[in-house]
């Protein structure tokens, strides 16, 4: 249509009444040779500005109508069928939208806003429900073809951004991005989807840099900084990113994403007690929200505090239960409150609640192995072996679930068939060092200690930089009573990571089990807890140390601690009933030794505990 360049700087609110001119003879020739006259240029013209006019108005279907007049009497311009096609996704009718807009292409194969309009179809269509790669690879060819580098539009072009990142392509997303934000280095959607390719990239450094500038643009926008404060924990800066979470805070004090995102990285960094008051808070902001109490339950089990997080988990999960929250939400709570009852000794509680958590998610793996590992720990290995089979039926292979099965026929004392289990797992799964470890802990516990060593060794050699095997090679020394082979194994691995708090406390327990080296094994200890000052086991070996220094009044505290914590550890609870014994707290020291008679019972010689509370028993009759 000859007359579009003058049409489209004229104000779109102009109304013109659309009058049909006369026919003339010029027009008949025109119509004869296949053009249109200048008649019906004209008409066509006036029905242009007439549709922009009632579009304006509210009247969509009379613009799309006269529209339309406008296409039959100029049926060749590709303008008229792109002003349409705008129209129609305006309007959000997208089939009548990509009619229009291809009747354009067909006239004019570059027509930019053809391109454009297909390109926001096609991309709402891949961001649905049902949109498909299809639709994502056509919104990106038809955006790059409607995308104007010396004038880019930024709409589009953070629509191709997001589309790039949709297609794994974040190199691209990036080159997209970077043009708008040289026109407008303030937008912050686009500096957002900027950080998020970097993300995609592993570049977290660079991500973080570019949220500094989105906060700084849009001080006010929290999501920003919650963003800049995850990028830079990923970074590796965890101390600037609890800064940009409190300060986020100050800032907005009732911004409760802005608590709940500090609750979690105070955890994350081993911050129990900031935890919990940021979860407190999050509570206080939504009191029938979800999320502070599961981060609160989480912060209260970091502490050790089982009985707190019992208490917060339970009455949430009814609520939830009540208010029909999307069953992936309650089964997190079911597993947390499972987790807890476990840590208590209760595992009727736990599998009652990680049975009802399987039944609304049957193919969940983490639940599946909960559920499996609690009545393993009740001592119920047909319901433990019932559950790992019907795991197994949709994942074979799965290196886990073979542990899981192993782990039941050991229970059993079907050492031979457990071993079989690894075996084969090892064959096929021989990169992943955990297969290793749990072979070798079962040749361990089939006391066949010299296959034991063999695979750990191997195994060593495989995963030079691995300090998880060379710990698990001293846990084997210990276990088998070669003690000097065993310290010598904890000793490489503080070598290399002198901040291993597992391996701190096994070689600090193991020497004051000995009764060796006492004054170091407290060292040991304590630096185990500078690292996880809440760990139940770490604070039962530093009272076990004190106590093996007769040092009662130092003792108590941590294996009462230990012993709160760990109610179903049967040699915690028989720690304390030691000292208890030693102190003259007989009343006490039976109820702790009949817990640790009802507790799980590895790793203790029954039979003492029973002449040892006999013994107390008497003491407080005479």
């Amino acid at each position: 249509m000859e007359q579009s360049e003058t049409m489209r700087v004229l104000p779109c609110c102009l109304v013109v009444a659309s009058v049909l001119l006369p026919r003339s003879p010029a027009h008949a020739q025109s119509q004869e040779a296949g053009r249109p006259s200048a008649e019906d240029l004209s008409a066509a013209y006036l029905a242009f500005i007439t549709g922009r006019s009632l579009e304006a108005a509210g009247d969509v279907e009379g613009a799309a109508a006269s529209h339309r007049r406008a296409a039959a009497l100029d049926p060749s311009s590709p303008d008229v069928w792109a002003e349409l096609a705008s129209l129609y996704a305006r309007n959000n009718r997208p089939e009548q939208a990509v009619e229009a807009a291809e009747a354009a292409l067909d006239h004019d194969q570059e027509n930019a806003e053809a391109h454009r309009v297909l390109g926001l179809v096609y991309a709402a269509r891949a961001g649905s429900r049902g949109g498909d790669a299809e639709d994502l690879s056509r919104a990106i060819a038809h955006l790059e073809r409607a995308r104007n580098p010396d004038s880019p539009d930024p709409a589009l072009y953070l629509t191709l951004g997001r589309l790039y990142l949709g297609s794994q392509n974040p190199t691209r997303a990036r080159e997209i991005l970077d043009e708008v934000l040289e026109a407008e280095p303030q937008f912050t959607e686009a500096l957002a989807l900027l950080a998020q390719a970097y993300e995609e990239e592993g570049q977290w450094a660079e991500a973080a840099a570019v949220y500094e500038r989105a906060v700084s643009a849009g001080p006010r926008r929290a999501r920003y900084r919650r963003e800049l404060a995850a990028a830079l924990l990923n970074a590796g800066e965890p101390d600037r990113a609890l800064e940009v979470l409190r300060e986020l805070v100050r800032f907005r004090p009732d911004d409760a994403g802005g608590w709940f995102s500090l609750s979690n990285l105070e955890l994350q960094l081993g911050n129990p007690d900031g935890s919990v008051a940021a979860a407190r808070r999050v509570m206080e902001l939504e009191p029938e929200g979800l999320r502070g109490p599961y981060i609160l339950s989480r912060a209260l089990g970091l502490q050790g505090r089982y009985r707190e997080m019992i208490d917060t988990l339970e009455p949430v999960l009814e609520r939830a239960r009540e208010e029909n929250v999307a069953p992936n939400q309650i089964v997190s709570l079911l597993q947390s409150l499972s987790g807890a009852y476990v840590q208590l000794g209760d595992h009727d509680a736990a599998i009652e609640g990680l049975a009802a958590a399987l039944e609304l998610a049957p193919s969940e793996l983490g639940v599946q192995a909960q559920l499996a590992q609690a009545y393993l720990s009740a001592g119920r290995f047909d319901a433990a072996e019932d559950v790992v089979a019907r795991a197994k039926r949709d994942r074979p292979d799965n290196l886990a679930l073979l542990r899981l099965e192993a782990q039941v026929l050991s229970s059993r004392g079907e050492f031979d068939e457990a071993a079989m289990v690894l075996e084969g797992a090892l064959e096929r799964h021989r990169t992943e060092p955990i297969a290793h470890v749990a072979l070798a802990n079962l040749y361990s516990e089939a006391d066949r200690v010299d296959d034991a060593v063999q695979v750990l060794t191997v195994a060593e050699t495989q995963f030079p930089d691995n300090t998880v095997i060379v710990f698990q090679l001293g846990a084997v020394f210990e276990r088998a009573g070669q003690f000097v082979e065993a310290e010598a194994a904890f000793r490489r691995v503080l070598d290399r990571n002198p901040e291993d708090a597992q391996t701190l406390n096994y070689l600090g327990y193991m020497l004051a089990e000995r009764g060796e080296q006492l004054d170091e094994s407290v060292s040991l200890i304590l630096r185990a807890l500078e690292i996880d000052p809440n760990n139940g086991s770490y604070l039962d070996s530093l009272g076990w140390a004190y106590f093996k220094q007769d040092e009662f009044e130092l003792a108590e505290p941590p294996l009462r601690r230990a012993g709160d914590q760990l109610q179903g550890n049967s040699v915690v609870q028989d720690h304390l009933g030691d000292l208890l014994y030693n102190i003259e707290r007989y009343a006490e020291a039976v109820v702790v030794w009949e817990r640790a008679l009802a507790g799980d019972r590895d790793g203790v010689d029954l039979s003492e505990i029973e002449r040892k509370l006999s013994d107390a028993r008497a003491r407080l009759v005479r």
